[in-house]
């Protein structure tokens, strides 16, 4: 639901008696409101700089989702969404997080401030009994500050006008009631703190290897979270492409808390490593369906014709289909339930209250280079181990090997913002890895699952003859596969952060 918001804010000493305003309209209905007020925005209060805001509310008459844009005349456009729509402050409603997108990007959202009001609000009638107006009397509560302050709102409704306002603004000034200095509770709330956000941007500093290691690591686990916020609509709407970015966003997260770890907060960060774990399981099954049935059904496509025999695309389409559709079953309610609750609040606690300890204060080059150089070697013990093994062992040590490449590559890219093209390019050299593992990986699981296509068909009379042609296929792969990834993690192991000490 859309509006447009006309109102004026006045300041007012505690305990100062209003005016009677009897000469511009009669007095009405009177209520009391408890409200409390959590204003969303970005960590650098890009919100609040482009004179937009996002508050989500509970209490009063529009508890809810508000979202008030800017228009050229001086109001404001206050478009709503009921509180289902946000479970808790850190799941802002699909549209309001598109409505803000082109000023936030993928950029996390999470509180700027609390504000709880006690709210006594009188309804301002025309001569005809009508609602023109509405007058609040707020006494306003900053949490964390405490800061606490008393005001007042007067906001048309119905056929009010500006003309009104006017008469009893200028009722307000002999009484020495003047126009408020801040256009907003916001406002006064946030006091300098937008002034110095705008001051940071236009001198848009980028990390360098001197900048403090929390602060290199803390924007790429910001940027995680902000993807994960952002998708959760287009998860939940099935958008193409969302639930695998969401996912790697949460396998990217989870592998920095894992490589950083030394300079974290063990006691917070490894519980959310676990949900991490949770989201990315949740969020993979429906993944995985869709990605074994674009392959399978690539591979039917790609055989000639006399190799296909019986309704095998049908099969795969539906037998995948079905998974899918479970795994999809399955993520909505979890995404409906507490636990995924519990984790959004707790992504938005690790934005705003990074967990480092007092190491990650530090430069970045005297910091995380050894770490990621760390991962590095992880990749090699288990490479080690993996090409003195054989038949089955072998397989699970490779994907071992994947999993801290993939650990590595992500390391490399969290500082790639700070080191530049040396870390750039080392993410890139594990990404040659990871896709070539994952290939390997991939083509175990679609053996796998051809294996039951077979059986499926057999028991319903059909020939199993094209699942093993399909599985000739994928081996012939995999081994190729295979030797692409190896010969990326030799080149991948020759490189190393050692360079990105210098600075």
């Amino acid at each position: 639901m859309e509006q447009v918001e006309h109102e004026r804010k006045f300041a007012v000493d505690t305990g100062q008696e209003l005016p009677d305003l009897g000469e511009i309209v009669t007095l009405g209905e009177q209520r009391r409101h408890q409200l409390s007020a959590t204003y969303l925005d970005t960590v650098d209060l890009a919100l609040i700089r482009a004179k937009v805001t996002l508050r989500r509310r509970v209490g009063g008459a529009d508890a809810g989702w508000h979202l008030k844009l800017p228009r050229e005349d001086g109001t404001r456009l206050e478009v709503h969404a009921p509180l289902t729509e946000g479970v808790t402050p850190a799941r802002v409603p699909g549209g309001h997080r598109a409505g803000v997108a082109v000023i936030v990007g993928r950029a996390p959202l999470v509180p700027a401030a609390v504000l709880e009001t006690v709210r006594l609000e009188t309804d301002l009638l025309d001569a005809g009994g009508q609602v023109v107006a509405q007058l609040c009397d707020d006494t306003v509560t900053v949490h964390p500050s405490e800061e606490s302050w008393r005001e007042l709102e007067i906001e048309l409704v119905g056929s009010g006008d500006a003309a009104l306002l006017d008469r009893i603004t200028e009722r307000f000034a002999t009484a020495g009631i003047d126009i408020a200095a801040f256009p907003s509770k916001l406002s006064r709330a946030l006091g300098d703190r937008p002034a110095k956000a705008q001051w940071r941007a236009d001198k848009g500093a980028r990390h360098t290897p001197k900048t403090s290691a929390a602060e290199v690591l803390w924007d790429y686990v910001g940027t995680q979270v902000g993807v994960i916020q952002a998708l959760e609509h287009d998860v939940r709407a099935d958008a193409s492409d969302a639930v695998h970015k969401s996912r790697v966003a949460a396998r990217r997260l989870r592998s920095a808390l894992r490589t950083f770890r030394p300079i974290l907060d063990r006691s917070v960060t490894d519980p959310l490593r676990d949900e991490l774990r949770w989201l990315g399981e949740i969020l993979g099954g429906p993944r995985d369906a869709e990605v074994l049935k674009e392959r399978l059904t690539e591979r039917v496509q790609a055989l000639p014709p006399e190799l296909v025999v019986g309704p095998v695309a049908k099969r795969v389409a539906t037998e995948l289909d079905a998974t899918h559709d479970r795994a999809r079953s399955e993520l909505l309610r979890e995404m409906d339930g507490e636990r995924y609750a519990a984790l959004c609040d707790a992504l938005v606690r690790l934005v705003i209250a990074p967990p480092v300890r007092p190491k990650a204060e530090r430069k970045a080059a005297k910091v995380l280079p050894a770490l990621v150089a760390a991962a590095d070697r992880r990749v090699d013990r288990a490479w080690q181990a993996a090409r003195q093994a054989e038949g089955e062992e072998r397989h699970r040590l490779l994907h071992e090997t994947r999993k801290k490449a993939k650990a590595a590559r992500y390391a490399s890219e969290a500082l790639a913002d700070a080191f530049g093209e040396p870390a750039a390019e080392l993410a890139r050299l594990w990404e040659g890895v990871t896709d070539g593992l994952g290939q390997v990986q991939d083509g175990a699981v679609a053996l796998a699952r051809l294996r039951e296509l077979c059986a499926a068909a057999e028991a319903a009379g059909e020939s199993g003859f094209t699942y093993g042609a399909l599985a000739a296929h994928d081996l012939i792969a995999a081994h190729q596969a295979e030797r692409e990834g190896i010969d990326a993690l030799r080149r991948a192991s020759a490189k190393g952060p050692r360079a990105w000490t210098r600075g």
